[in-house]
């Protein structure tokens, strides 16, 4: 099922105004993504992108979530949505939230790398930063999915995506849980265990955030609230 926008407005400047605030959401999507992708590139050891480009990437996601927030305060003062548009707008600013958290988290594991890069410890005779090199690229593949519902209305693929069915998604909460009990079996250096604590709790809220935009996705296309309750 494929949710589509219902027909134009009277005013084209209404229409143009919309397919801006999406653009503008699907960009700092795509900000965020560059973000995890660097971080994946530096969990492989690549010198080419440092885990301080990942921080200093964070700006410009904040400078866009503001810019986006202005713009949804004059749209929602000029125009007075109501219906799918207003739900539409009110889409748009939950997922510029959650896409900043998301960064904020993925900075968060690239501060913990840029100290402990390589001193994370072993998991079954494999260095951990490998295995959570592997965890954040089927995240990237589950954002894809949530950003790719938003761009197309797609209804279905975000019903999955909040109700935990895609693929990837459950691969991602056993293979966190595996790294976690392996930590606690395996011991060793205390200071190992907390920092890939620290990165595990926000891959995980990171997931978290990216369910979310599936359920925004949802309130766009049937106009029911299905937060923090079963589908």
């Amino acid at each position: 099922m494929k949710v589509t926008e219902p027909g134009g407005h009277i005013l084209r400047r209404f229409d143009e105004d919309m397919r801006k605030l999406q653009k503008r959401v699907l960009k700092m999507g795509r900000l965020v993504r560059e973000q995890m992708n660097g971080l994946h590139t530096a969990f492989g050891g690549d010198n080419e992108y440092s885990t301080d480009q990942v921080v200093e990437s964070d700006r410009s996601v904040d400078l866009l979530e503001i810019k986006v927030d202005k713009f949804i305060i004059r749209l929602l003062a000029r125009r007075s949505p109501v219906g799918w548009d207003l739900r539409f707008i009110v889409t748009a600013s939950r997922i510029v939230t959650d896409l900043e958290r998301l960064g904020d988290e993925t900075v968060q594991m690239a501060r913990v790398l840029s100290r402990e890069y390589g001193n994370l410890g072993q998991c079954n005779g494999r260095a951990v930063e490998d295995e959570v090199r592997e965890l954040l690229a089927l995240l990237i593949e589950v954002f894809d999915q949530a950003m790719l519902a938003f761009r197309d209305y797609d209804y279905r693929a975000a019903k999955e995506l909040a109700e935990g069915k895609t693929g990837p998604d459950g691969e991602i909460h056993q293979r966190m849980q595996n790294l976690s009990a392996c930590t606690l079996v395996e011991g060793g250096d205390v200071s190992h265990a907390v920092n890939l604590v620290l990165i595990l709790r926000s891959m995980e809220r990171g997931l978290r955030y990216v369910q979310n935009i599936g359920e925004h996705v949802i309130y766009l296309a049937i106009g029911k609230d299905v937060r923090h309750k079963g589908i």
